[in-house]
């Protein structure tokens, strides 16, 4: 007999609370943050919530926030999920880059550091900010909108390497979104602008009774802060040559100081260097980049289906939200009420906190998270095809499926090449991996049935299944961080297939048929092997033989019209053949059979 003990229901028991935590793990900065009882708490170090993610070699030592000249390295997110081939087009001065491993890495002192070991130093050290003699259990993490399964899975990489477990993965805009959908109740439909130190992101969302849905995303990765003190810099070294004796890293010093004063007054002055920029020349400096952030929400709003009448509000995310020059623009622009009282700078922290505090199950509060993704998942087919079994767009966590076949008789193996992009041709998308399934049933061409399932889970994260239906024969794999997509790349692509949408319907349309005719060529040459002899004299052997070898050399021009007709002219050759091999198998079933077991 077993004993269950029940407790009381009128005896409260206290829950223990699992220390979880929302990480912005951002470019030029990263924030912790906590929400218990509807309360958020930004975690500081030394009076400021804004940790420099800046990895320095001190006497042997990684030391996280600090710079120290020549041996520091930041901005390590925009080397996330890249390979050495990539990273050479991303300048790190000095600390450039040791593109002999498939993985890039950073000298820093004696010793070499990837991206994902750079990045989990920064996280531990979040961690410890946060502890107050407690350990973090978990931790809700914020990526940018436009990071690609290979970099969201290289960040879950870094936080299992500070021995975070990861509850989810969410993009930077959703969690600003989530901090005001929550904090004030909002519910429509948002801009979620986001305009950090080194990234601008802009995503379309929609929120309704706890339910938050992205609909649309585009970014920048090379536009933000940075590129807006660069801007500062050049303009005031042509105006004030005493400032050519300072260093860089004073230059920036002194344009960040004149960026945040010119965000709250109309002049900013510098007495220590005798400089002075005015709000109109400051404007004047960055308006192309301000008015290129006005083009993505455009493009963004197209892809959202979305028109703007029918946006509620505008979220402002990221310290350089707060230039006065956005919020003059977007009004005159959209004449929409923009949504700012929520600190831009740990918005997207507080954001993740409260998703954090849900997971973990320290609240009763819900909500349900939609993040999209952002280029369309698929395998490559014969003939060097694109098949799409998930769109770009389509709302995460999701499934599909789809059902393929074989091409030649008797094939017991297939290869399944995942590929990611919008292009029909294979050359234009990029391959995430591959994998076997063996053992299939040696049937004829076209007979087996292979299930390939996609599955995306929270995190953008994919695994592909096929599955061999008649025996149940299954091979699966899970994509790791072996191949990287920059955003730029994830925007090119998309720009790519929108202008080429009518040269892809051909192209597709040409190796379909090709193909196609591949397929009849290869029926009507093994059944020439089985009886031809029998059932054709020579002269008919040669019409049939001239017609594939015509098929075969017109397939060699991409015609597609020619490809047809040819294709055409050996089915109208053969129907005399493949009427006689039908009545010959007819005739091999019924002799010496009883005419009343026939029937």
């Amino acid at each position: 007999m077993a004993l269950i003990q029940i407790s009381d229901p009128e005896i409260k028991t206290e829950i223990k609370r699992k220390f979880s935590v929302g990480i912005d793990l951002g470019t030029t900065h990263s924030l912790i943050a906590e929400r218990v009882n509807n309360k958020i708490t930004i975690f500081e170090e030394n009076g400021s919530s804004l940790i420099p993610s800046i990895v320095s070699e001190v006497e042997g030592n990684l030391v996280i926030g600090q710079k120290h000249h020549n041996n520091s390295i930041s901005s390590i997110k925009r080397l996330m999920g890249l390979t050495s081939d990539e990273t050479l087009k991303i300048d790190f001065g000095k600390l450039l880059i040791d593109s002999s491993l498939d993985m890039p890495t950073v000298k820093l002192g004696e010793k070499k550091y990837n991206a994902i070991e750079l990045s989990s130093k920064i996280l531990s050290h979040l961690c410890s900010i946060a502890h107050n003699d407690k350990s973090v259990e978990s931790a809700v993490i914020t990526v940018p909108a436009y990071f690609n399964d290979m970099q969201r899975q290289a960040t879950k990489l870094a936080a299992e390497m500070a021995d975070i477990e990861v509850l989810r993965l969410i993009s930077e805009p959703t969690a600003a979104a989530i901090a005001y959908g929550i904090q004030d109740n909002q519910k429509g439909n948002f801009i979620i602008y986001d305009l950090g130190g080194g990234t601008f992101d802009v995503s379309v969302l929609t929120i309704d009774k706890g339910i938050f849905k992205v609909l649309s995303t585009k970014g920048d990765t090379h536009l933000g802060g940075d590129d807006i003190d660069r801007l500062l810099v050049e303009y005031i070294c042509t105006r004030y040559e005493n400032l050519l004796n300072l260093s860089t890293i004073d230059l920036y010093k002194l344009a960040r100081s004149l960026k945040h004063q010119l965000s709250q007054k109309n002049i900013a002055i510098e007495n220590s260097h005798n400089v002075s920029v005015s709000i109109d020349d400051f404007n004047s400096i960055i308006n192309p980049l301000i008015e290129k952030t006005i083009n993505i929400i455009t493009e963004a709003l197209n892809e959202s289906s979305l028109s703007i009448d029918q946006i509620n509000n505008i979220i402002l995310v990221g310290g350089s939200s707060r230039l006065k020059l956005v919020k003059e623009k977007l009004n005159k622009k959209y004449n929409i009420n923009i949504l700012d009282h929520l600190n831009p700078d740990t918005v997207v922290a507080e954001g993740a906190a409260i998703q954090a505090e849900i997971l973990s199950g320290n609240t009763k509060d819900d909500l349900l998270l939609l993040d999209v993704l952002p280029l369309s998942l698929g395998v490559e087919t014969y003939g060097g095809l694109s098949e799409k079994v998930i769109t770009r767009n389509t709302p995460i966590p999701t499934s599909s499926e789809k059902t393929f076949t074989t091409f030649k008789d008797g094939q017991t193996k297939m290869m399944i090449k995942i590929v990611q992009g919008e292009r029909e041709d294979i050359s234009e998308c990029i391959s995430l991996g591959e994998f076997v399934l063996s053992d299939i049933p040696p049937l004829v061409a076209g007979a087996a049935r292979i299930l390939v399932r996609f599955q995306v889970d929270a995190d953008g994260l994919l695994t592909v299944s096929a599955k061999e239906q008649t025996i149940n024969k299954e091979a699966s794999i899970v994509i790791k961080p072996s191949h990287g997509l920059t955003p730029e790349k994830i925007q090119e692509m998309i720009t790519s297939s929108n202008k080429k949408a009518e040269t892809d319907k051909d192209f597709r349309a040409l190796k379909e048929h090709i193909v196609e005719s591949e397929r009849a060529i290869y029926a009507i040459e093994e059944a020439l092997k089985t009886d031809s002899d029998e059932l054709l004299n020579k002269t008919e052997l040669k019409l049939i033989n001239d017609a594939v070898t015509k098929l075969k050399n017109t397939i060699k021009t991409n015609h597609l019209d020619a490809i047809k007709d040819a294709n055409k002219n050996l089915e109208n050759i053969c129907e005399f053949y493949v009427e006689r091999r039908m009545n010959n198998s007819i005739k091999s079933l019924i002799t010496g059979k009883d005419i009343n077991d026939i029937v």
